[in-house]
């Protein structure tokens, strides 16, 4: 309703809390965000708030899968046991303890979120939105999906995402570029640069490996070489959805059920409404006295519309004379729904004081509801029955698969009580893989000590809120260490590619050094690679037609003295290298326009902004108990 709200969510706190929760999800989940977990084997403890090794455990899993795409999208042949799992679950624990710091740092600074910036911040979200109204069925829909187990717990997420956003804005949004600063940007981004470039291209055919080499590099990189710890895993899985076909929804019932809901339909009512807002520079006296005023001009015979435009802090809603649309009540604060529900259509009311300010609400239309048939109801309420009666069963048998997976030494005796089959998965390692095994609970629970060690069956997994598994080892494929015959050919590879790069690189140091000591002239260069120099005029640092990776090299090159010339190498990526020769270096000699663009001001400001929430982050890290365990 107030426009200051519909501004932020529109603005920067969109942003930030959109960006900032698809993030979160796709690496951690929601428990490593909450803090919901057991207080048992604690990873850490940040100022006494505990992160669990199981919500850790979650978050490693969710990144190294990641991980793995990523690198497998860029790499085909891309091996996963190539990423270092014990730093991956250090960075990952090291974002965790940041994260909780940061979040008590928030509310140390007193840092609040009020509940109707929640409120329309989720109302304004268009993923919870059918056909751009709010929708309450498609919004418990998202969040479940989520993995969220209610709406409390996402508001929740979201007001803590919200401190946060509060505490990164009061840093990044107040910075500010100096002149000075502006114009060394501009000398820099301006600078434009004349050189000659000629690639010397690496050579892996005349390289060789001997055995030895190879043998001595698998010896001293034998964890490299290591197989996957691998679980082919037993599963009992469990779906509410599977107890809809064991129901039956007796007629009566569905009459009554039918009676009941056309009895709770009510009367629609449109409303029109003038805001005065009471803020830190509006005190509550000055509030209702405006209020009142606007009354009497429209007791004297201005128009609704006008006085909207003219009056109202609904910004929003001026456009269209302060319209809010036909409603039900329990839609506005209890006094708005009072005083509108109290008028006759056409019918002003007196001042109305919300959470918000002080409304004048104008009736402008009233809609009787519509009577549906049973028949057009009915597919809705014979699911509405049956998923009264599938909860109940539901509910019974996950306490009796718990029961009874607890109780014994597979799961045999809970499948054939349950009436469910025995599902084999895997192999699969740590990462997981598809279907079930793409679960981090499952996975986390797979190599938990008790059932990966011991051969116990899970815990019931409640994996979201219509699904339920417990799980066992079937089988444990430790890691073993590859035989020298099977990776001997991988790793002459890597030796030779070494080498080949290696042995460019001095090439390229040889022909630098011969062309500064005047030895050698550029041509000569160029016969000897049999290539020729390109030359690039007037190139400036923003240029796309060159690789980024050339131009660094070239703009980090000393300038060159009036006539003269500086080389330098640099590396491609597949190992070949650039022979550079700088020309020359050009700055415009006005900059006092270009140090006016807006855009440098917010690149500086943006910097420099980061910088000072990047201190803010060291100094209450510093300041953290932080206990590792």
């Amino acid at each position: 309703m107030l426009q200051k709200m519909r501004d932020n969510a529109q603005s920067w706190v969109a942003k930030v809390i959109v960006g900032v929760i698809v993030l979160i999800f796709a690496l951690t989940g929601w428990e490593s965000i909450s803090r919901f977990g057991s207080n048992d084997q604690n990873a850490a403890a940040v100022n006494g708030t505990e992160i669990t090794k199981f919500e850790l455990e979650q978050a490693v899993a969710l990144q190294r899968r990641q991980l793995v795409q990523q690198l497998q999208q860029l790499n085909d042949n891309f091996d996963p046991n190539m990423i270092d799992d014990g730093l991956l679950r250090q960075s990952v624990l090291d974002g965790l303890i940041e994260r909780a710091v940061l979040v008590e740092g928030a509310r140390d600074f007193d840092l609040r979120i009020s509940e109707p910036m929640i409120d329309q911040l989720i109302l304004s979200t268009p993923d919870f939105q059918v056909e751009g109204e709010f929708d309450a069925n498609r919004f418990d829909i998202v969040i479940r999906n989520m993995g969220l187990g209610s709406r409390l717990a996402f508001r929740d997420l979201v007001r803590q995402e919200l401190l946060l956003a509060q505490l990164r804005n009061a840093f990044e949004a107040t910075a500010f570029a100096t002149r000075t600063e502006r114009l060394q940007l501009a000398r820099l981004e301006e600078q434009t640069r004349d050189f000659a470039v000629i690639e010397l291209p690496i050579l892996r055919d005349e390289i060789d490996v001997a055995e030895e080499e190879i043998e001595t590099y698998y010896t001293a990189n034998a964890d490299q070489f290591m197989t996957e710890e691998q679980v082919v895993l037993e599963v009992l899985e469990l779906s509410r959805n599977d107890f809809f076909e064991q129901v039956e929804v007796d007629e009566q019932a569905l009459q009554a059920l039918y009676e009941r809901e056309i009895g709770n339909l009510t009367e629609q009512r449109r409303a029109s409404h003038i805001l005065i807002e009471v803020t830190d520079e509006v005190s509550e006296e000055q509030a209702l006295e405006q209020a009142q005023a606007a009354r009497e001009r429209l007791d004297a015979g201005e128009k609704f519309a006008q006085l909207v435009e003219e009056v109202s802090d609904d910004i929003g809603t001026a456009a269209s004379g302060g319209d809010l649309g036909y409603t039900v009540r329990g839609s506005f604060d209890p006094e708005f729904d009072d005083a509108l529900f109290a008028l006759e259509e056409g019918e002003v009311s007196d001042p109305v004081r919300t959470s918000f300010g002080y409304h004048l609400i104008k009736l402008t239309g009233m809609a009787a509801p519509e009577m549906p048939s049973l028949d057009s109801m009915r597919e809705g309420l014979v699911a509405e029955l049956k998923a009264e009666q599938v909860e109940r069963r539901y509910v019974e048998a996950s306490r009796e698969l718990a029961n009874l997976s607890y109780e014994s030494p597979d799961l045999a005796e809970p499948a054939r009580a349950l009436g469910l089959e025995v599902e084999t998965i895997g192999p699969v390692g740590r990462e997981g893989g598809e279907g079930l095994a793409a679960n981090p609970r499952v996975m986390t629970a797979a190599f938990e000590e008790e059932v990966l060690q011991d051969g116990l069956n899970s815990q019931l997994l409640e994996l979201d809120a219509d699904t339920s598994v417990v799980i066992r080892v079937k089988e444990h494929m430790r890691a073993k260490q590859r035989p020298l015959e099977e990776v001997s050919a991988d790793i002459a590879d890597t030796l030779s590619f070494q080498k080949a790069v290696e042995q460019t690189r001095g090439q390229a140091e040889e022909l630098v050094t011969a062309l500064e000591s005047n030895s050698t002239e550029p041509q000569q260069v160029a016969e000897q690679l049999a290539a020729s120099w390109e030359s690039h005029e007037a190139i400036n640092r923003s240029n796309n037609e060159l690789p980024q990776m050339l131009l660094r090299n070239v703009f980090a090159m000393p300038r060159p003295s009036e006539g003269d010339s500086v080389y330098g190498h640099a590396r491609q990526a597949d190992g070949s290298q650039w022979i550079v020769e700088l020309r020359g270096v050009a700055t415009p000699e006005s900059l006092e326009a270009s140090a006016e663009s807006d855009l440098y001001k917010r690149y500086i400001a943006g910097q420099t902004g980061q910088q000072d929430f990047t201190a803010l982050q060291e100094s209450l890290q510093e300041r953290a108990d932080v206990e590792r365990f």
